[in-house]
């Protein structure tokens, strides 16, 4: 059976250390909620002086690719940012509408560019709370709520490993899970190093982790 760290959804990926057979998979497959992931492209905007409440420009590291005018940007926490000028490939300045609530240094935003996919790599940590899991289960018109899963974080009760890459989310968000307890290779596990200690200890605790053999 192949292994690939790369975009796949048909080989077992480098960081799973189990056979991955139908005991390994969740089972009913689930959904994850597109609305919360990046496009593969995302413009990372990230705020390099403080502004106050009011402000009506930001400095921020300088831009990757341009931002439109009438941008918004979600800097998280009822943090947002209204672009009232286009802002160039560079730029370090942002024009934006008076802000409701002041910016911190570090606080980070990301632009999503049109029409480009929102790629979710195999491997990625997705959770949710118990309260997001009970809601869930609520019945309306014969019908249950259902969930999607989210990024995971650190106030999340339950996480998952995302089993093969979604390609676009946007277009198709079915997810297949890494069953709990199954082994897991962290030093192949895409982006396990930038978890939060909080969230490291959440996947040790789900599964069975171990270091995958390397080249000598």
């Amino acid at each position: 059976m192949n292994e690939s760290n790369g975009f796949t959804t048909n080989s077992r990926p480098g960081w799973i250390g189990d056979f991955l057979n139908r005991d390994a998979v969740l089972a009913g497959g689930a959904k994850i909620d597109a609305s919360l992931f990046k496009s593969a492209d995302a413009v990372k905007v990230v705020v390099g002086a403080i502004a106050a409440q009011g402000a009506t420009s930001v400095t921020v590291a300088a831009l990757s690719k341009p931002l439109p005018s009438g941008t918004v940007l979600d800097f998280g926490t009822n943090k947002f940012a209204r672009l009232t000028a286009a802002a160039a490939k560079g730029a370090t300045t942002l024009a934006v509408t008076a802000l409701v609530t002041a910016l911190a240094v570090n606080d980070t935003a990301y632009y999503n560019i049109p029409g480009e996919p929102k790629r979710i790599a195999s491997g990625t940590l997705v959770g949710a709370t118990n309260a997001e899991i009970d809601a869930a289960t609520v019945v309306t018109n014969g019908v249950p709520a259902g969930l999607k899963w989210g990024p995971a974080a650190d106030a999340d009760d339950v996480v998952y490993l995302i089993i093969y890459d979604i390609i676009d989310a946007d277009k198709n968000n079915n997810a297949e899970f890494y069953r709990h307890g199954r082994i897991v290779k962290i030093n192949n596990l895409p982006g396990f190093s930038g978890l939060s200690t909080t969230l490291k200890a959440k996947v040790r605790d789900s599964y069975e982790c171990t270091i995958g053999a390397t080249e000598s």
